[in-house]
């Protein structure tokens, strides 16, 4: 009996060190509508947005906002539309603790692009570096894309991460489709430039018009990405206004994860998984109805996905 104890106390010993050896990181993209203003007109007005139909709403519910991003744990986050970058970073540290640090992309635009990272668990190697080519133009308002290059700590997986927000709206397809093809020749020149292939690309793709998918397939699929937000299975990622006189919204996959070849040998098959009011997929909500979550946080939710991080096959 007492080998027999002490065989099964060695088995779960090795059990436990084979759980501790493989170890996770969660990676999201968020767009956090008009981060902090949402839907208040009046509050935008003091960040100088003179929008053309001002929106009559709440203000970004921050406490609650950051309440869910701490319980989601995630090492590291992609956001969009985010207005005022120093509340941010304040609200992160506030909330979250001071590990957690932000680094964004400037530009003309009040929208901004940018990371929140764990500094515990992600080191940021050299820096980030901003692609204005997606700007299309010099004076556009368009957002650009954003890279910064990270290392698990202590050693592990390290990538290149890539947030964009590309042009809205169906009639923006002209915009995007040429905002596409400069994602193209920076998704294709980096592993050369850097001597590491491993890319995760994520962010709001606005694949909006009746092609969906087809956006961005035909740009993505040659260069060996793999659509991880297909695993979704008609999850939804945001809401938006379909019917503007009966006030519904309507659900859609918008926010996309792309994967290199090389990140895909990390990435966990299956792990991918959506938070905020869209885990609930509804495809419709009417007015009277619609979620408090809608109200104060965004139109948009979080998209996580799951990487080892205890070794990188590069």
């Amino acid at each position: 009996m007492r080998y027999t104890k002490w065989f099964l106390f060695l088995l779960l010993a090795f059990s436990l060190q084979g759980q501790d050896t493989a170890r996770y990181m969660d990676v999201a993209t968020f767009n956090i509508e008009w981060f902090p203003c949402k839907d208040d007109g009046e509050m935008m007005k003091k960040y100088d947005i003179n929008l053309s139909h001002p929106p009559r709403g709440n203000a970004t519910d921050v406490k609650a906002l950051f309440n869910m991003l701490s319980k989601m744990d995630l090492e590291l986050l992609a956001v969009e539309e985010i207005v005022d970058t120093k509340m941010f970073a304040d609200s992160a540290r506030h909330y979250m603790g001071g590990e957690y640090k932000f680094i964004y992309a400037p530009g003309r635009g009040s929208q901004k692009v940018g990371f929140l990272y764990n500094s515990k668990k992600l080191q940021l190697i050299g820096a980030p570096q901003v692609y204005n080519d997606l700007l299309l133009k010099p004076d556009s308002y368009l957002r650009p894309a954003f890279r910064a290059y990270f290392k698990s700590i202590p050693d592990g997986f390290d990538f290149h991460a890539i947030v964009v927000h590309l042009k809205a709206s169906p009639r923006g397809w002209g915009q995007r489709e040429k905002q596409w093809q400069v994602l193209k020749e920076i998704l294709s020149d980096l592993p050369e430039e850097t001597q590491d292939d491993d890319i995760i690309l994520l962010g709001d793709m606005n694949n909006v018009t009746k092609a969906r998918e087809n956006e961005f397939l035909p740009v993505l699929e040659p260069l060996g990405f793999y659509w991880v937000t297909q695993e979704l299975n008609g999850m939804p990622s945001n809401y938006w206004m379909a019917d503007w006189k009966n006030k519904r919204i309507q659900a859609s996959l918008i926010d996309q994860i792309f994967v290199s070849a090389g990140a895909k040998v990390e990435y966990i098959e299956g792990s991918v998984h959506v938070g905020g009011m869209c885990a609930s997929a509804f495809d419709n909500y009417y007015d009277g109805e619609f979620p408090r979550y809608y109200e104060t946080i965004s139109d948009h939710c979080p998209v996580i996905a799951r990487f080892r991080v205890d070794r990188d096959d590069d």
